[in-house]
């Protein structure tokens, strides 16, 4: 289960960084070194969504299977909460 734990604490980073995306689209770009802004919009706008639905669907195999995990309920609750904000984001906002 050590890739899953992998994929949920890339996914809590990602999670992290998608609300830092928004405090830079509603506000300014506040970060002064353009690499570290372009690789925190990377990893906010792209990578979040699909590593969220990768890690949690992961998640939700392993909860259907009835397999014992060592995760952190508190990172997959997380991971589900920013997945839905991020559906919202992504697919109800734009419209």
């Amino acid at each position: 289960m050590r890739p899953l734990l992998f994929a949920t604490r890339m996914a809590f980073i990602c999670n992290i960084l998608f609300i830092l995306c928004l405090v830079i689209q509603r506000t300014y770009d506040f970060i002064p070194i353009k690499e570290i802004s372009s690789m925190v919009l990377l990893l906010g706008w792209i990578v979040a969504p699909i590593q969220n639905i990768v890690a949690n669907i992961w998640y939700g195999l392993v909860l259907v299977s009835k397999s014992t995990i060592r995760l952190p309920r508190w990172i997959a609750v997380f991971n589900l909460c920013f997945l839905i904000i991020q559906m919202f984001v992504y697919l109800i906002l734009p419209s």
